[in-house]
């Protein structure tokens, strides 16, 4: 038996809708899943890191940044030594000197930091920068150097650095600054180091 014209129209119209409603719902579901899968990956990474994970890569971030501003400063580099920036940033960062340097009066944390801030200081301003910020980190994570980061984070240290480390980010936008931070190109690398190990802290 044939169907009658507005029975069939009927039909088609209801299966049209249905095709409809099947597209719209795999198009929403796949965008979701797609959403998920891109925010995913920084989320998992970040719960997933040690404190000793972490440590690494921030000790890593200033490595960069320390190899980079004596590469770029060799007139900063010559006030502590005269082997190349490479070399002295691997003392630095793989030597014996459980960073305490003399040449920045073997000062760490925030006493390192405010030497690299003193205008009145004439030596080397990176190495003071650098060591100030990695022992801040240290003292964060509860150990006095990258070896003997303990397992268990302690969230009141932690927030104390996120908190150090800010206070760091808005001095460096203060006047006066000595000469070397007054640098434009200094400052923004700087600030993107601390940005990195600021995304990366647990708090």
């Amino acid at each position: 038996m044939l169907l009658s014209a507005p029975f069939f129209r009927a039909a088609c119209f209801k299966v049209f809708v249905w095709v409809i409603s099947l597209w719209a719902i795999l198009h929403i579901t796949q965008a979701e899943a797609r959403a998920v899968k891109n925010a995913a990956p920084s989320s998992v990474v970040r719960a997933e890191l040690s404190p000793k994970q972490a440590m690494s890569d921030h000790t890593d971030d200033l490595r960069a940044l320390m190899l980079q501003l004596y590469t770029e400063h060799p007139d900063e580099l010559a006030k502590s030594t005269q082997v190349g920036p490479r070399e002295m940033t691997e003392w630095v960062f793989d030597g014996k000197a459980n960073w305490k340097f003399e040449a920045i009066r073997r000062m760490q944390g925030m006493a390192a930091i405010d030497l690299a801030f003193d205008e009145a200081f004439a030596g080397d301003r990176i190495l003071a920068l650098v060591v100030g910020i990695e022992t801040l980190l240290f003292e964060g994570y509860g150990s006095q150097n990258e070896f003997e980061i303990p397992p268990q984070r302690d969230p009141q240290k932690l927030q104390q650095l996120q908190q150090q480390l800010k206070a760091l980010q808005a001095r460096l936008q203060r006047e006066p600054l000595p000469p070397l931070l007054q640098q434009p190109a200094v400052r923004e690398s700087v600030e993107a180091t601390l940005k990195q190990l600021l995304q990366r802290l647990p708090v």
